[in-house]
């Protein structure tokens, strides 16, 4: 009976040391073992630029505006390009690519408010969906992120959809110039001298009687 009740309480030492542990790892002190993005979007560190928060919002799954933050903590300015799937790219992989410039010292946020957009064209995907974006700065070894896809349906996405193509405005022929039509000079009559004796009869022509 001893040896039954000192094994039974071993087993519920080490189940409830495996609980604490668990409690443990998982409360606000600990660290967690994945990387943390505190919104909808995803992120990654590429170079020297922290890319946070990245998700597209779409309308119709086609055209996508990528909205994202860019941290740059360094003195001086750097790009970040970003590489997608495309069926319009003119890349032989079928990449397009969009590159955007974060000055120093600064955190910039794309494709929010009143922000500039970074618009995806021609991609194929639908809301709901994740979407590989590839992030990459300078020479450092670039990131491919699985970015979320989402539509308006939550009100804080509403107004994040891409703005509308420019509507190309057909360029108006040039007016013809007017080509000037001369005015014929008129020539001197050749019609036969009169009688100059001042008088005139009908059918008679008329000089100047010099």
């Amino acid at each position: 009976m001893v040896k039954v009740r000192t094994a039974v309480s071993a087993l519920l030492a080490a189940v409830l040391a495996v609980s604490i542990a668990g409690c443990s790892f998982t409360n606000g002190n600990q660290t967690l073992p994945r990387k943390y993005d505190p919104s909808d979007g995803v992120g990654a560190n590429v170079g020297d630029l922290d890319v946070r928060n990245a998700l597209i919002v779409t309308d119709d799954g086609s055209r996508g505006s990528l909205v994202v933050t860019v941290i740059n903590q360094t003195d001086k300015q750097k790009q970040l390009s970003m590489q997608y799937e495309s069926s319009s790219a003119t890349a032989a992989n079928g990449r397009e690519t969009v590159r955007v410039n974060v000055p120093e010292f600064s955190t910039v946020t794309f494709g929010y408010d009143e922000s500039e957009q970074v618009v995806l064209e021609d991609i194929d995907t639908t809301p709901g969906a994740l979407f590989p974006v590839y992030f990459t700065s300078g020479n450092s070894e670039g990131a491919e992120l699985k970015v979320p896809v989402l539509d308006t349906t939550l009100a804080e996405y509403d107004g994040l959809t891409p703005s509308p193509s420019p509507t190309a405005v057909p360029t108006p022929s040039a007016t013809p110039t007017a080509v000037p039509v001369p005015i014929p000079t008129p020539t001197e009559g050749t019609a036969p001298e009169g009688d100059n004796s001042g008088d005139t009869a009908p059918g008679d022509s008329v000089d100047s009687g010099q």
